[in-house]
């Protein structure tokens, strides 16, 4: 092949310019230079390809574990599971405070002896503790006390708890305490009840004054509100928080059948963004100002119904009745307090333990179908027929909302729907010999717990792909583990007698 040199070349105006022969390449010099050309191309073609496909695929890997990583931040999802469940501490009957506790701020811890100590922060690490109340001889060696007790940090309730700066403790040596694990148990009256107001950088206390029949509490922009029944009337009184003085009360009159019936249950008092709402020992609901005007008194007025409430996924108070049949509705309350503009909803609230967002607006219920609705406005979106019936005793369904899909544990096993139409995507039935119990996911699957339904049948956790019902793979429950749950976004196993419960990773 001829070399490569650099040839002069004079150009003449007006002239063209001529090569010689000798120094033009010959036939076989420019077929060997194509096929080169063409090699290259292709090479360099088949190079932007791999290129591109490594791109894409870091880009769709990028994007998985983006989606992985912004799913395990939300509420009620548990750490990533790998493949077998191991069994960390365990806890005994007397302990679950640690472990199904307020997960808001700390938790009241009771001793052996009755007596009552607060924790600020994790169960396992607390920031710091102090006993608020003195050993209870009348209560030591209880299993378990149930007790009006109980503290809440002063910040509204979807504020964080790390922001408080002060925490609220109703505190009372009464309670009923269970005896022994048949259930056998004494009553024992409370001889003092008081509120305690504790720092909650040092637990050091700020304030304590008495409450004297008090029953429940809620701390609100410097007040405590407290309710209590006395007679025939329920009163609930706006105390300031550091003295105890009272700036305005309000009663409600019990009528004479229900005072000569049995009540169905304590008052209670809660906060929903800047409105209080009682709830009366007869079951009615009312809401008040902070300042303790009356906004609606007429919740429930016209049944003997009790109620209850949860705030929606929008920010909207919505209401829960059930009638002497057990059968729930809902009602979603009107903004401005209009009862006129209230819209009422079929079946009883069905919250999601998990939802992250991907159906926006999306209120669910559920009575012998799941009935999907607008939270905003009350319109219906969809219903499933035939997943359940709680009008004959059934419990509320678990449901995770990801993904743009709805994940219903039912008593038949698992059903995905749709978010958007509520179309069925796919569904799975238990082997035989299982009963399925538990709904969860750790971001990366969706798991359902299946427990014994006979002795033929295996305790284990099941992992499925979130957009199909093909099992991925399972793990086994550990050695003394009958039955799983979710609780916090931590995975709690325990045995069929609930003696000792166990953290599982």
């Amino acid at each position: 092949m001829r070399g490569r040199t650099m040839q002069a070349v004079e150009l003449t105006d007006g002239e063209p310019t001529h090569v010689s022969q000798d120094d033009a390449p010959d036939a076989s010099t420019s077929a060997t230079r194509s096929t080169k050309k063409r090699r290259w191309a292709l090479a360099g073609g088949v190079a932007l390809l791999v290129a591109t496909l490594a791109a894409t695929q870091g880009i769709i890997s990028w994007r998985q574990n983006a989606a992985i990583a912004q799913l395990a931040a939300v509420d009620g999802v548990v750490p990533e599971l790998d493949g077998h469940l191991d069994a960390g501490k365990s806890y005994s009957a007397r302990e679950t405070s640690a472990l199904f506790g307020s997960p808001v701020g700390g938790q009241l811890v009771r001793g052996h002896d009755g007596s009552l100590t607060y924790q600020w922060g994790p169960a396992d690490h607390p920031a710091w503790s102090r006993q608020v109340l003195g050993p209870v001889p009348a209560l030591a060696g209880a299993l378990s006390v149930d007790s009006p007790s109980l503290c809440a940090p002063d910040v509204t309730p979807d504020a964080d708890a790390d922001k408080a700066t002060r925490v609220v403790c109703l505190i009372t040596d009464g309670g009923t305490a269970v005896l022994d694990e048949q259930g056998q148990n004494k009553d024992v009256p409370a001889t003092a009840t008081f509120i305690d107001v504790l720092d909650t950088a040092t637990g050091a206390p700020l304030a304590t004054w008495p409450a004297p029949a008090t029953t429940t509490f809620t701390p609100m922009d410097g007040q405590v509100i407290v309710g209590s029944t006395q007679g025939a009337t329920d009163t609930f009184t706006s105390r300031d928080m550091l003295t105890g003085a009272a700036s305005w009360t309000h009663e409600v009159a019990l009528t004479a059948d229900q005072t000569t019936e049995p009540l169905r249950g304590s008052v209670s008092v809660s906060r929903f963004k800047d409105t209080l709402i009682l709830r009366t020992s007869a079951g009615r609901l009312q809401l008040l100002s902070p300042d303790g005007d009356v906004v609606r008194d007429d919740i429930g007025t016209d049944s003997d119904a009790p109620w209850g409430w949860q705030p929606g996924p929008t920010g909207r108070l919505i209401l829960e009745t059930w009638d002497d049949a057990g059968t729930p509705s809902a009602m979603l309350l009107a903004p401005d307090a209009n009862p006129k503009a209230d819209r009422t909803l079929a079946g009883g609230l069905a919250q999601p333990a998990v939802d992250d967002g991907s159906v926006p607006g999306l209120l669910l219920t559920a009575d012998t179908a799941l009935h999907a609705w607008d939270a905003d406005t009350g319109a219906a979106r969809w219903s499933s027929k035939s997943l359940f019936d709680l009008a004959e005793g059934g419990t509320r369904p678990s449901i995770l909302v990801i993904h743009g899909r709805v994940y219903v544990l039912t008593s038949t096993g698992v059903v995905a729907l749709d978010g958007h139409s509520g179309e069925t995507l796919w569904r799975v039935k238990p082997d035989k010999g299982q009963v399925a119990t538990t709904l969860l996911t750790d971001a990366h699957h969706l798991f359902v717990g299946y427990e014994r339904a006979d002795q033929a049948g295996a305790a284990q956790l099941v992992a499925y792909p979130f957009d199909e019902g093909a099992p991925s793979w399972h793990m086994t429950y550990p050695e003394g583990i009958d039955h799983v749950v979710s609780w916090d976004g931590r995975l709690i196993g325990y045995d069929q007698d609930f003696t000792t419960f166990t953290l599982l990773s």
